[in-house]
């Protein structure tokens, strides 16, 4: 049998729940896209009703004190602005193909045409990675079980892998299976976390996809405080700043592992490696 060639360009899948979610990934799709590797980003929803933070303050006060500009917003207004801004943050980080599929979300429920339309993509873009939700997983700290919207997308892409990896007879579409899946670590506890990517050259980046953000009413306090803590991971593998991620499944090689950054680290000096942990967002 011939040696396997690797190929010169990956192709990345990011499937999230709502549009603000692909943040939590976002730092490591543009280092795939400095090597040179393709990225498409979907959320399966608009959010049409998460994080309208600014309705949510204006329907607690009395009735002739609510600003009418924010009750009288149509949740069709809402969805395009977040989706304009979802498209922004994407253009931040390189990615160029960014979509939003017209699902509900609270509750998002998965359903065959859902399951459908994402097979269908997997099988147009035919990725080698999948970044996405976790299909089932435990709230950090507590023993209860999650049941929201994050994990109902984690359960519609399992499924859609599992449709796309089976021919379509009907279409004369091939199956496709994909070489690995990663779960954003920002829903596990730090034990489960096995994976996180130094995203220390991206932070400024991520402050300015928070801002862009504005449907999610955060504050520029606010922001810096919230990049500080979810961005924290870092410091638990030496560096700056970090998002995490949870690989499905086992992973195969021929040989052992080790990354560069894994190598770099053993040769610092300890004044180097308080150095690099004491980076922060300017």
């Amino acid at each position: 049998m011939a040696p396997y060639q690797r190929p010169q360009q990956l192709k990345l899948l990011v499937v999230v729940a709502h549009p603000h979610d692909f943040t939590h990934m976002a730092g490591t799709c543009a280092h795939h896209i400095e090597d040179g590797d393709h990225v498409t980003a979907v959320s399966i929803t608009g959010g049409s009703k998460v994080h309208n933070e600014k309705l949510y303050d204006e329907l607690r006060k009395p009735a002739d004190q609510q600003d009418m500009s924010v009750i009288t917003q149509t949740t069709e207004q809402y969805v395009n602005e977040k989706i304009g801004q979802f498209r922004q943050v994407c253009a931040l980080f390189g990615v160029t193909d960014c979509r939003v599929l017209p699902f509900p979300d609270v509750p998002l429920i998965g359903s065959n045409e859902m399951h459908q339309t994402l097979a269908q993509i997997v099988r147009d873009i035919r990725p080698h990675i999948v970044i996405t939700h976790a299909p089932d997983h435990i709230v950090p700290m507590t023993i209860t079980q999650v049941d929201d919207d994050h994990v109902e997308a984690g359960k519609a892409m399992r499924m859609a892998l599992r449709m796309a990896g089976s021919p379509d007879q009907d279409n004369r579409q091939a199956p496709h299976s994909v070489a690995t899946i990663y779960y954003m670590g920002a829903e596990y506890g730090i034990t489960d976390l096995n994976l996180i990517v130094d995203i220390t050259d991206q932070i400024e980046n991520r402050y300015q996809a928070e801002m862009l953000f504005t449907t999610q009413g955060h504050t520029e306090e606010f922001v810096r405080k919230r990049i500080e803590v979810m961005s924290s991971l870092g410091w638990a593998a030496h560096t700056g700043y970090g998002e995490a991620f949870v690989r499905a499944g086992r992973q195969v090689s021929r040989k052992l592992m080790v990354t560069d950054e894994d190598l770099e680290e053993r040769e610092m000096s300890r004044e180097q490696m308080f150095e690099k942990l004491s980076q922060r967002l300017k």
